[in-house]
């Protein structure tokens, strides 16, 4: 492939050269799906784009005890079974069978982020796997677990000498985890503080996790439970006090303030009303929910779809105390035994065993029967609950980005919400629970007694013409199947799963933007020109839009790898030649990054400074048709001075939101 760009005076051609949370069962659930009371034998988690179960009810069969089975996208590694096939789309999850963490070992604790996904072995170790780019999986490197082997073949995380796990949580791109000794240890993407560090380094990328410090508590204080947002993190004390960290922006902290909060020890408790403690928490994208010690539930952060629960659209803990505010109506008498928030919605299991979901409903998420918001101008119990079919009841519920999940009193699972991928674990790829029950579907067979995919009844063979004269013969009713279409090769995969990402980035970029435009309307709408409340209100609006598109980069953006084998020639008078393997779009992985950040200057290139002052080349854009890493691309620099030494640095960027991937070492030619 030959394609001509030009970058300021210069004019490149380009060669292309294709060469080849929470405490475990003895005290109550990890995981997502915060649990205030005993733990129910399976736990449940959903993320982004897959779910997982944890069967260890003594009442299913032995081979299922303890196990872990995972449903839906796999593009990273995430369900675990070793490959990237999707799951659930059109087969059951039961089919996959269990999930390997090691010869013998079991699961007694679960957690599922965004792209990745930790369990808390019967050996209180932790194994991770899915997506690592940010460290998240605590193997100290960016590798993907799970896309090409199995959990089991890695070792367990390391959590410190001597140390093992209690709890279990995943994030958008970090985990955390509470230890033996009730101390939190967090690693992953570090860059809003939601390590609780003091840092905003990543943790687990190039070192352990029981390298590094546990989050400060507070004098002599330690943890029961912990629960990992999009970037930021929470944990119940030993007191029932709540501590928060991380990203402040709307006030997901919950202290009053916006501010990031990288140590969580020196500050106060979070306020939860006078005498008030927490007995389980969970964390969404930008809001934070908690079961108090009475069984009310009281949430802060971002509000602007209801995912509060309030009953409008002010967001809570920016500038005022989470305790300050009703507690979310539950319905008369109602109070609420576990709690999950996904990314902009939550879900309460109520002490009758009810499911009451509010904030977006854009997939059905809710399991109203509507894509309708709630608690955006009615209290949530002015919905009904979710209809998980005739007498049936809820011990456990997850809520994922854009699905719901809940174990049933019976231990089935049903799924609700986007069914894209097989998240559902339906053999479907149908949305439920916007114009349908929960209730009105198939629970989810996860090898305890859920239903299998349906099957479809042969057609019946045409019965044979009476005697007589010969009458035409009956076109068969079996006609000749085409050919199966052969399995998608790997790269294709990289590229479905990438679409997917992209599709998901636009999704979330949209929705900020109509959030902000609502914002806005609503401050032009309430105050006057010129006053000092609605140049606040525009500000704030402003600031929550900025944060909405960094949560969306943060979220579907990968970190490309590092570029290799780059070297620099002299060609023909005024040109030199680039040389250098392709790097991943998303750490080593498949597919390849198309698109480089090819720097040049009359100077070494030797400090990030230095980088970002060189020339950029093709309008900081040069792009490759290329799929594989490590191909080989070949680039000519024209129209350059003579005799004169040129310095050449690159980096990678995604292939979906653009981000910049380590820049290369300097190399330099000298035109002839």
């Amino acid at each position: 492939m030959d394609a001509r760009v030009r970058a300021g005076g210069l004019c490149c051609m380009l060669v292309l050269l294709i060469v080849a949370a929470v405490l475990l069962p003895a005290d109550a659930p990890a995981g997502q799906s915060s649990q205030a009371t005993a733990a129910p034998a399976a736990q449940l988690g959903a993320g982004l784009y897959h779910s997982c179960a944890l069967l260890d009810d003594g009442a299913l069969p032995a081979p299922a005890s303890s196990a872990v089975r995972c449903w839906g996208f796999s593009g990273d590694g995430q369900v675990g079974y070793g490959n990237t096939n999707v799951i659930g789309d059109d087969e059951t999850p039961a089919a996959a069978g269990p999930v390997d963490l090691g010869a013998g070992r079991t699961a007694k604790g679960l957690a599922v982020g965004d792209f990745h996904t930790c369990a808390v072995l019967d050996n209180n170790t932790v194994r991770c796997w899915g997506y690592g780019n940010e460290g998240q999986l605590g193997y100290g490197n960016r590798n993907q677990i799970g896309n090409d082997e199995v959990p089991g073949s890695v070792g367990p995380v390391n959590l410190g000498a001597g140390r093992t796990a209690t709890a279990i949580t995943a994030g958008g791109n970090h985990t955390c985890a509470v230890l033996d000794n009730g101390a939190v240890r967090c690693w992953g993407l570090g860059e809003f503080g939601q390590l609780g560090n003091g840092a905003t380094a990543s943790i687990g990328d190039n070192e352990q996790p029981g390298d590094v410090a546990p989050v400060n508590l507070g004098a002599g204080r330690t943890a029961t439970a912990v629960t990992a947002g999009l970037g930021h993190s929470c944990a119940v004390l030993d007191n029932g006090d709540v501590r928060c960290w991380g990203i402040g922006g709307n006030g997901q902290l919950g202290y009053g303030a916006t501010a990031a909060v990288l140590d969580p020890g020196p500050l106060a408790p979070v306020n939860l009303g006078p005498g008030r403690t927490a007995r389980a928490i969970t964390a969404g994208a930008s809001h934070t929910c908690a079961v108090l010690d009475n069984g009310s539930v009281r949430c802060w952060g971002l509000n602007d779809i209801g995912q509060l629960g309030s009953g409008n659209t002010t967001s809570v803990g920016d500038n005022e105390a989470p305790g300050s505010v009703a507690p979310v109506d539950l319905g008369p008498g109602r109070t609420a035994i576990a709690i999950s928030s996904g990314g902009e919605h939550t879900c309460a299991v109520l002490d009758n065993g009810a499911v009451r979901c509010w904030g977006s409903g854009l997939f059905g998420q809710l399991g109203n029967m509507s894509l309708a918001p709630v608690g955006d101008n009615e209290s949530p119990s002015s919905i009904p609950a979710a209809d998980l079919g005739a007498g049936r009841t809820a011990t456990a519920v997850a809520a994922g980005i854009f699905h719901t999940c809940a174990r049933l009193d019976d231990a089935r699972v049903r799924c609700w919400g986007n069914g894209a991928d097989g998240r559902l674990g339906l053999c479907s790829l149908a949305d439920i629970g916007d114009n349908e029950t929960p209730g009105s579907v198939a629970p989810v067979d996860v090898g305890a007694g859920g239903a299998a995919c349906p099957t479809v009844a042969a057609p019946a063979l045409i019965p044979s013409p009476p005697s007589g004269p010969a009458a035409p013969a009956p076109p068969t009713p079996f006609p000749t199947p085409p050919a199966p279409a052969a399995p998608a090769s790997a790269a294709q995969r990289a590229l479905r799963a990438e679409r997917i990402r992209a599709q998901g980035l636009k999704t979330c970029q949209s929705t900020a933007l109509r959030a902000a435009r609502s914002a806005r309307a609503r401050a032009l709408r309430l105050y006057r020109s010129g006053t000092r409340q609605r140049a606040a209100a525009l500000r704030s609006g402003a600031r929550r839009a900025a944060q909405a598109r960094t949560r969306c980069l943060s979220r579907f953006g990968r970190t490309p790898g590092g570029i290799t084998a780059l070297a620099a020639r002299a060609g023909s008078s005024g040109k030199i030649v680039l040389t250098f393997r392709a790097a991943g779009s998303s750490g080593s992985s498949l597919p390849a990054a198309r698109a480089y950040l090819i720097k040049q200057s009359l100077r070494p290139i030797g400090t990030p400074r230095a980088f970002r002052r060189a020339v950029a080349l093709c309008r900081a854009a040069c792009r490759f048709a290329v799929t594989q890493v490590n191909t080989l691309i070949r680039l000519e620099v024209t129209n350059l001075r003579p005799r004169t030494t040129y310095y050449y640095s690159v980096a990678a960027r995604d292939n979906v939101s653009r981000r910049t991937g380590p820049r290369s070492t300097t190399v330099r030619a000298r035109t002839r």
